[in-house]
This record gives structure tokens, C-alpha cells and sequence, in this order.
């Protein structure tokens, strides 16, 4: 019972650390079976489990996560740091596009949230690793 409590606790305060974090690095698997890690900024978090960012239809990670939609996903404040693996789902919903959509996103996708280059990934979270305040746990979801 106190192991289920400090899970429900860790992944609490590991909400609160990614709420904090404006920016995340999530890795795609290369055809050379490498992950690929780059920085992405945030663009909505649903609790602890679901990440979203944009990026282009046309990117690399993109065209990475369409042929292998594992991935890797990580993010640290103030010493505290969690590391995720899960799967990646790429969404055009022009619904889901145009609430997520920021105006600073106008200088990459110059025809707004309509522009057909304008994707979201979607990060579901399987397991995770956490280290926050002194404390360390391998937590599958």
C-alpha cells in the first residue's frame, strides 16, 4: 500500500517539475536503430502521462516516429529530472491544430494553423524514471 502511495506521490511531484519545464528533449529511433534526441519546446501537458510539442510534417523526428513511433522523452528543473520512454502518435486533427496553435509559431508555419507542414506529436508515456528531491524510482505506467 505505502509503495502505491509513493508512486501517486512521485508522479505528482513529477507533474509539478514538467509544469515548470518550458522545454523537454525528446528522442525518435533513427533507421540505424540510434535514438536522435533534440529539444523541443511544450506546447500543452495532460498530468504526467501525455506530452505535446509541433513540428513539421517534413522533419526528420517526424519521419522518424512515422516509421518507429517509440520514444524517448526527458526533462529536469532545479536538480530534479525524469526520463520517459512511451510512443509517439503524430496528429493533424485541424481541431487540435488550431487550440494548440501559438503565435510565435507563425515563423515556421507561415500559413498559420492551417498550414499543411504544421503536425503534433503526441507522447504517451509506458515507463519512467524519476529523481526527484533524493528520491529515485523505476515506475511502469
Amino acid at each position: 500500500m505505502e509503495e502505491n502511495c509513493n508512486k501517486e506521490r512521485l508522479l505528482k511531484k513529477a507533474e509539478e517539475v514538467l509544469a515548470r519545464c518550458e522545454d523537454i528533449t525528446i528522442a525518435s529511433v533513427n533507421a540505424d536503430g540510434y535514438p536522435r534526441p533534440v529539444p523541443v519546446s511544450i506546447m500543452k501537458t495532460i498530468g504526467f502521462n501525455e506530452v505535446w510539442i509541433s513540428t513539421g510534417a517534413d522533419s526528420v523526428k517526424t519521419i522518424e516516429f512515422l516509421a518507429n513511433p517509440k520514444a524517448g522523452l526527458c526533462y529536469s528543473s532545479k536538480g530534479d529530472s525524469v526520463a520517459m520512454r512511451g510512443t509517439v502518435e503524430i496528429v493533424t486533427n485541424d481541431e487540435l491544430r488550431k487550440e494548440m496553435w501559438k503565435d510565435w509559431m507563425i515563423y515556421h508555419f507561415t500559413e498559420g494553423p492551417t498550414d499543411t507542414n504544421y503536425v503534433l506529436l503526441r507522447f504517451v508515456v509506458k515507463d519512467a524514471t524519476i529523481w526527484i528531491e533524493n528520491e529515485f524510482a523505476h515506475l511502469t505506467l
